[in-house]
């Protein structure tokens, strides 16, 4: 791991994400790049300079927000990871995006709510579409996660092959921290899978994975968002791993289900989607 993203607008999930970026790229000697989004549906890149002089407010907003993210860096203890700070201009999960894949990073870390946020409120919009369009994995989380949150992982999938490419750009940040797997297969009534396929099904996923620590565990409950946060509390799983789609197949946790742990537990979640 080389590059981590994490967006800054301020708030305190914001600064809960970068201090666990900072833990992250302390143990993976990984850089960090801090960014702000001045938010605005303009296509600010492509205007003129001249243009650009028409919306003033913008401008005033861009060099505040420059000095302020500098200031936010500058106030944190960095233990001598490597942290620049970005300023964009234009849509913010576009540009954080965009971003990313430009600085090919290899994570995106995020708090899961931004400014504005009240306990009732679902997900942010923002990290949805973050989660929905980002190629690398993305953590999201609610608090600052210290070393016992990577020691295990729950990885909630159908364990079909289309997954696994997920799952891959994940193991890089897993062998960094010699993180404990734990395969979890939730059955539900409404796609119920026998036992006996269910894990022949998950040894399939697990060949080729044999320098990883994994353990196979099948969890029955009404609904798989739910089966998956009562498991990974009944068995102090740090953070949980999905392999997310926006596209409706059976064959992963979607989307929903993503965004739905995130909302009904603290409990951090990494996600990588796949096509």
């Amino acid at each position: 791991m080389k590059r981590i993203i994490v967006p800054i607008d301020f708030s305190s999930y914001a600064d809960n994400a970068f201090l666990t970026a900072l833990k992250i790229a302390d143990k993976t000697n990984s850089t960090i790049t801090c960014v702000n989004v001045v938010s605005t549906n303009l296509d600010w890149k492509n205007l003129s300079a001249e243009k650009r002089q028409g919306h003033q407010s913008i401008l005033d907003l861009e060099a505040e927000s420059k000095d302020k993210l500098k200031a936010y860096v500058m106030d944190h203890k960095l233990g001598g990871v490597p942290v620049e700070s970005i300023v964009e201009v234009g849509v913010p999960h576009e540009e954080i995006v965009a971003l990313a894949l430009k600085q090919k990073a290899d994570l995106i870390v995020i708090g899961a709510y931004g400014k504005g946020h009240t306990n009732e409120k679902f997900v942010g919009s923002n990290i949805q579409k973050v989660l929905r369009f980002a190629d690398c994995p993305v953590l999201a989380v609610k608090k600052v996660m210290n070393g016992n949150h990577f020691r295990k992982m729950a990885f909630a999938s159908m364990f079909n092959e289309d997954s696994r490419p997920a799952f891959m750009k994940m193991k890089s940040f897993i062998k960094d921290f010699q993180t404990s797997v734990h395969f979890l297969f939730v059955n539900t009534p409404n796609g119920f899978t026998n036992s006996g396929e269910a894990l022949k099904k998950m040894d399939s996923f697990a060949k080729g994975l044999e320098d990883l620590v994994i353990h196979k565990h099948i969890y029955n409950h009404q609904e798989a968002e739910s089966g998956i946060i009562e498991y990974a509390e009944s068995n102090k799983i740090g953070f949980i791993g999905v392999a997310s789609s926006n596209r409706k197949l059976k064959s992963s946790y979607q989307v929903g289900v993503t965004d739905t742990v995130l909302f009904k537990s603290d409990i951090p979640v990494l996600s990588v989607k796949f096509e």
